[in-house]
């Protein structure tokens, strides 16, 4: 049996073999090729030689081995764009035209035209119409997350009001649709810290009147090289035509071969989403947690969230979330009581390629023990880029400030009876390979730098981490 790619062979002949693209490489300002070159006579391993090779496999249904013969040439060459596009669009036409009977051959066009538009961006990741179609391809496919983001990078290019009026009544239907979602993750995270421990291994304790210096048993840094492993998981269910029930939750772990830094924890989370207009939704949550350090537990929680989120303009959102909560420690006690946090952030895609986001928060913290009352302010700026070659290059910045009401308890106290300040900054780089996957995962390499000051004894500290992770991308 012919696949469907191959099927198209009638079709894709009268598109591809024009290899006009008119279109597109107006819209797009494409480079033109090369001059110089006889059409006529292809040489081998020339642009002609190579776009008819590339013809001859569309039509043959191999449009892996014919994107692998284009993508050479697509960064300077604008028929090899206009090849790949034209294909792309009409296997997307053609998974439309299709009988819902056919579900197999219409996944098989929809999955060949998202590889194809999917190479073209991570050569041009500044072509916009590409960047349309796959989402519109992501769309089709019932892949809504990823369909989502590439519309809404598209809004950056400030397109005409009818393109914006059609994204905008996709993302609509999106989120009414909505029903599953999940994600799931695994690094390498080799750190200099794990601990996130002073470098002294030294403490001062006031015994009878007398300060004296004395070793901590498990003091110092210790590096080590972890495992990660994060997934989470959501049902809505629709209550009315604005409201939906959302159930969720989510697990994360941390293993550094049966070390007392290990740390697992589950959460939970169940309560309804209104969806309060066209670019304005809101939820509130009972959220429950339980920690285990070392495999042994630590601490449960539970609480109230409120998440809120808004699109301000095509290229402007925001999101507020806040947070209650009541914390209780199996071990140490002098720990339990309420929490409170509050965070607001603004997104902005600066153009289809760039993205930029400022975020802030505040929190505070009632244990018991009043000398551990404490109040944290952070902020927060991050960058995001999508270079040719297929790389995605990101860097944030974010610091942290922390206020106790006292001195602190030993080993982690202020000397002098002051009340203790942290102040924390880190630095985050980021670099993922978009257009190498595997069954929809790509790598992406992590190294964060911390660094915390603090007038407190054994409070300081310095790490340095990295996550070598594959994450779902597009």
């Amino acid at each position: 049996m012919r696949s469907p790619v191959s099927a198209l062979a009638p079709l894709l002949a009268a598109s591809l073999l024009c290899l006009s693209g008119t279109a597109l490489s107006s819209a797009e300002h494409l480079p033109t090729s090369q001059p110089g070159i006889a059409a006529e006579a292809p040489v081998p391993g020339s642009v002609e030689g190579d776009l008819n090779a590339a013809v001859d496999l569309l039509l043959r249904g191999e449009v892996e081995e014919a994107v692998a013969v284009v993508r050479p040439h697509l960064p300077r060459d604008a028929r090899a764009v206009n090849l790949l596009f034209d294909a792309g669009t009409t296997m997307l036409g053609s998974a439309q035209a299709t009988h819902p009977s056919q579900a197999a051959a219409r996944e098989a066009l929809l999955d060949a035209s998202i590889t194809i538009f999917r190479a073209i961006l991570a050569e041009r990741p500044d072509l916009v119409r590409v960047r349309l179609e796959l989402a519109r391809a992501f769309f089709l496919r019932g892949r809504d997350g990823l369909a989502r983001r590439h519309f809404e990078l598209a809004l950056a290019a400030n397109p005409p009001a009818p393109v914006v009026a059609n994204i905008n009544l996709h993302l609509a239907e999106m989120r009414a649709r909505r029903r599953w979602s999940g994600h799931f993750g695994m690094a390498l995270a080799p750190d200099t810290n794990i601990g996130a421990a002073s470098a002294s291994e030294t403490v001062l304790l006031d015994v009878f009147g007398q300060r004296l210096p004395f070793t901590l048993d498990d003091g110092g840094e210790k590096s080590g090289v972890g495992l990660a492993l994060w997934a989470g998981g959501e049902r809505q269910e629709p209550l009315a035509p604005n409201w939906r029930l959302r159930l969720g939750g989510d697990i994360f772990l941390r293993d550094y071969s049966g070390s007392r830094f290990d740390r697992m924890g589950l959460g939970g989370h169940v309560g309804p989403r209104w969806l309060i207009g066209p670019r304005t939704e809101a939820s509130l949550l009972l959220a429950a947690r339980r920690d285990w350090q070392a495999g042994d537990p630590t601490s449960r929680s539970l609480g109230f969230r409120l998440e809120a989120s808004r699109r301000l303009s095509p290229r402007l959102s925001g999101r507020f979330h806040a947070s209650l909560t009541e914390k209780r420690n199996d071990d140490s006690t002098h720990l339990d009581g309420p929490g409170t946090d509050l965070s607001a952030s603004l997104s902005w895609a600066a153009t289809p390629i760039l993205q930029t986001d400022i975020r802030a928060g505040w929190g505070r913290e009632r244990p018991e023990t009043e000398d551990l009352h404490s109040r944290t302010r952070w902020v927060s700026l991050g960058a995001s880029a999508a270079l040719p070659r297929g790389f995605n290059v990101s860097g944030t910045l974010t610091g942290r400030w922390a206020s106790y009401e006292g001195p602190g308890r030993p080993p982690t106290n202020v000397l002098d009876g002051m009340p203790r300040e942290d102040e924390t900054r880190s630095i985050r780089l980021t670099v993922l390979k978009r257009d190498l996957t595997f069954r929809g995962f790509s790598p992406q390499l992590s190294v964060t730098h911390e660094r915390r000051g603090s007038n407190a004894q054994q409070a300081d500290y310095r790490r340095t981490g990295a996550e070598i992770s594959f994450v779902r991308q597009f």
